[in-house]
């Protein structure tokens, strides 16, 4: 990918985050947030957020009917960072460690196909084995 192109496409990413009007779930510690078949329309976006402590993780993982875009990202000042991102993904999981304490969310955008998404989120604080 081009430095123009990586601009354009961070760049867009913003202006979507800037004007998302998208539905958000909060992510409560200690216990799996658990979504079956959550329709996102095309084009549009679901995001689920959560304030994390330095060292706090959060375990995810889902599953779309359709291809999706997803960004875990935070933002800092004026400026959104994206520190795990996929573009047209089915399924995915992974597990986040927060280096620093702050706001972060993890966000699907469907294509022109919307999706139903299936997804478990679990904050897991520092020092938390489960």
């Amino acid at each position: 990918m081009t430095a123009a192109a990586w601009r354009r496409r961070l760049g867009a990413f913003v202006v979507a985050l800037i004007a998302c009007g998208c539905a958000s779930d909060a992510i409560v510690p200690g216990i799996a947030n658990e979504i079956s078949h959550f329709p996102i329309a095309p084009y549009e976006r679901h995001q689920a957020c959560a304030t994390l402590a330095k060292g706090d993780r959060l375990d995810y993982r889902f599953d779309a009917t359709s291809p999706v875009t997803f960004h875990l990202y935070y933002k800092v000042g004026a400026t959104f960072l994206s520190p795990v991102s996929r573009d047209d993904v089915t399924e995915f999981a992974g597990v986040f460690l927060a280096r620093d304490a702050r706001r972060y969310c993890l966000q699907w955008e469907a294509g022109r196909q919307g999706a139903y998404l299936d997804y478990r989120i679990r904050l897991l604080r520092e020092g938390d084995s489960r």
